[in-house]
């Protein structure tokens, strides 16, 4: 992965993938061996499966609330409430659990209409970034041997993804930005001020591989790009470069509408790339899209791990990578974006055979 991040050649295509989310299932499911229990557990599960690990980012600080700003969190009956109490008002943003997918989901988001947004610049407004280096130098020495490196380090998003993403969702988003456009500004402000204080650190650390965790999709947010997202990511990635740092932004969603737009905005790798039969785009039309120099992650949907899709459907998603992305040396086969809980792992480590067997340079 370093040689290709680097522009150098590997011995064979780099592969690497995110299995938290099926080892925290299995973990929760207890029917996990004993080998793979536990952190550990998960490095020698990637080990065995012959699949470098997609290293968890480091932030590299604490966000810190201000003095008069209260975050309670309270999580009861399958319930997670997040409050934020503050002078100029309170926040209640509720999930829930679902046993059947482990994981949480958004019934309740914090912002509900105009008037929640004078808290939420009153929070960004009075929150703090504390450096803390030594993480990125803890983090080196505990995976040194297991994924990438030198330090991969996680960025925030840009403040209209942040506020899909955490704070209001995507259908509010739409109708707060048309009917209050004025207020939506000074809200986007007051968060991007915050997060470009944090980009100013990161810029400033030892040279690192930079996440910038945007979570795009091109369904949602392609037609945001231009005036909300492209501003911010040129200018962090232009900070990081300055750096000596290699930036990377999590396109996890449709590519359509964004892929083509993150190389000319300074973004040199495009991480989680989801193509056809899951994404919007198919394998061989990946780099007419990204451009000649942008370096791309994924390939291998998630989903593909999973019912319906079976060994045939692994064989010929890799060999088609393989095919029109092998000769490039911009692409790195990764898991778009986390293998799931009823993910094969036969097809994972059959992944692995095939790119040893037809991915060697």
């Amino acid at each position: 992965m370093e040689a290709v991040l680097h522009g150098k050649t590997p011995d064979a295509m780099a592969w690497c993938g995110d299995m938290t989310y099926w080892h925290m299932a299995h973990e929760t499911i207890g029917d996990i061996p004993e080998r793979w229990r536990g952190k550990d557990g998960r490095h020698r599960l990637n080990q065995e499966l012959g699949l470098s690990e997609y290293v968890p980012g480091c932030t590299g600080g604490d966000t810190v609330e201000g003095d008069s700003v209260v975050h309670d969190v309270e999580t009861k009956d399958g319930r997670l409430t997040n409050r934020w109490i503050t002078p100029v008002g309170t926040l209640q943003e509720v999930q829930e659990y679902s046993p059947d997918s482990f994981s949480w989901g958004y019934t309740e988001h914090a912002v509900k209409t105009v008037a929640d947004l004078r808290v939420i610049r009153y929070i960004y407004e009075n929150r703090q970034f504390i450096p803390a280096p030594d993480r990125f130098t803890k983090e080196d020495a505990e995976y040194a041997c297991y994924g990438l490196g030198p330090t991969h380090a996680a960025g925030p998003p840009t403040p209209i993804s942040e506020l899909n993403k955490h704070w209001i969702g995507v259908m509010d988003l739409t109708y707060l930005l048309m009917d209050e456009p004025e207020e939506m500004q000074r809200t986007l402000d007051a968060i991007g001020a915050f997060n470009d204080e944090v980009y100013r650190h990161m810029a400033a650390a030892p040279p690192s591989v930079v996440m910038i965790n945007e979570n795009l999709s091109a369904t949602t947010m392609g037609g945001y790009f231009d005036d909300h997202i492209a501003p911010y990511v040129t200018r962090w990635t232009t900070w990081l470069r300055d750096g000596g740092h290699i930036s990377m932004l999590h396109n996890d969603g449709t590519l359509r509408g964004t892929l083509e737009k993150l190389g000319p905005a300074g973004v040199d790798c495009i991480d989680s790339v989801v193509p056809k039969p899951v994404g919007d785009v198919e394998i061989c039309d990946l780099r007419k899209l990204a451009g000649d120099d942008v370096i791309l992650i994924g390939g291998m949907p998630g989903a593909i791990f999973a019912p319906p899709f079976t060994a045939k459907d692994i064989e010929r998603q890799v060999k088609e990578i393989i095919k029109h992305h092998k000769d490039t040396n911009k692409f790195i086969f990764g898991v778009a974006d986390q293998v799931p809980p009823n993910g094969d792992l036969e097809l994972v480590r059959l992944v692995s055979k095939l790119i040893e067997e037809y991915g060697q340079y």
